[in-house]
């Protein structure tokens, strides 16, 4: 349970997050329904820069972690079902899987905003953990911890066309 001191020190850590945002480079591309940010030579979205930021501050990988790594709309989903399935093979059978009745992204939180459920996964044994950062932008306890990366890729076309149609469908 988090205490009246680390809710403070969190606001507080928010609220210097979003002025450091409010400092940069911002553009709109593609027809994005959001404004983009420009940090570090990357174009990001506030929440999910206001995410990654707090990741890098606080997030303590663990040398047993798996943290599944991916540009957006490169295959994450599957990527998360099948690792998750492999993981927990022998803590399931095919008629008990968690995946039967949660999705992909509530079994296999995301680094960027789901720090408290994977804190709860992680207590549970299950180690995964997933993230849409650069290489560059990932939390030092992850290079510092040798915990497991696995990376996906995809051709750069075929997500552009995943993206397009993504946008266009929202």
């Amino acid at each position: 349970m988090e205490s009246h001191i680390e809710k403070q020190n969190g606001d507080v850590l928010q609220k210097s997050f979003k002025e450091l945002i409010s400092t940069l480079p911002k553009g709109n591309c593609w027809g994005f329904p959001i404004d983009l940010y420009q940090y570090q030579g990357f174009w990001f979205g506030p929440a999910f820069l206001q995410g990654a930021l707090s990741a890098q501050q606080q997030f303590q990988a663990q040398p047993t972690d798996i943290i599944l790594c991916s540009s957006q709309r490169t295959g994450t989903a599957l990527l998360k079902s099948l690792t998750f399935a492999t993981i927990t093979r022998t803590s399931y059978d095919d008629s008990t899987t968690t995946l039967l009745s949660k999705g992909h992204h509530d079994v296999v939180p995301f680094m960027e905003f789901d720090h408290a459920q994977f804190s709860t996964n992680r207590h549970l044994g299950i180690p995964l953990l997933a993230t849409h950062l650069p290489y560059s932008f990932l939390p030092k306890s992850i290079i510092d911890s040798g915990c497991k990366l696995i990376y996906i890729c995809r051709d750069p076309k075929d997500t552009f066309v995943s993206l397009y149609h993504f946008i266009a469908g929202h």
